[in-house]
């Protein structure tokens, strides 16, 4: 009873880090441990976010720099994850709080497969596949596109949701895989500089 018992405990923590965060590709890992209540950061240094361009939901060019001296929240996301789309509604409520704050910006970002990205990597499907879901789920903050790779390479990004906070001085607070929820993403947010 006690043999099973020790057995069945990593299985089941096992299954929560799989559950908690989609894997880009399966031959990638992560050296991240994350739990529930996603407390653990990456950031242990000092380091300045790469000023990315993306495009929006119209073409145009979005870049990191254009939202110098603010603090800045992105959602790295895809349409097929499961824990992606179950934390959006969540994102959704601090967005509409946090949305009339001048300091603040709240941004996600996906790599769609249309040729025009240009994302040899893509890891979502179609900009209109992803603007529909975005769409089903009430998404009303920003939609950005990776193009050439750049943000999902930068950013390491090795799994889905990843949730990336950049303090207004251009350095990154946190790089955190994995579900947030409506009191984790507040944490988060009230930490930024």
């Amino acid at each position: 009873m006690i043999k099973n018992k020790k057995m069945i405990l990593p299985i089941i923590l096992t299954s929560l880090v799989t559950l908690t965060a989609c894997s880009i590709k399966e031959e990638q890992k992560t050296n991240t441990t994350t739990n529930s209540a996603n407390t653990t950061t990456q950031k242990t240094e000092t380091t300045t976010a790469f000023d990315f361009t993306a495009k929006d939901i119209d073409g145009n060019d979005v870049k990191l720099s254009d939202f110098k001296g603010k603090k800045i929240y992105i959602n790295v996301w895809a349409s097929w994850c499961g824990p992606c789309i179950k934390e959006i509604p969540e994102l959704e409520k601090v967005y509409q709080e946090f949305k009339t704050k001048e300091d603040f910006v709240f941004l996600s970002i996906t790599s769609p497969s249309d040729t025009s990205f240009k994302n040899l990597n893509a890891s979502d499907e179609s900009k209109k596949t992803i603007l529909a879901k975005a769409e089903e789920l009430g998404v009303t903050y920003p939609v950005l596109f990776d193009y050439e790779d750049k943000f999902l390479k930068n950013y390491s990004i090795r799994a889905f949701p990843t949730h990336i906070f950049i303090n207004s001085d251009g350095t990154i607070l946190a790089n955190v895989p994995g579900m947030f929820n409506e009191t984790t993403l507040k944490s988060y947010l009230e930490q930024l500089k």
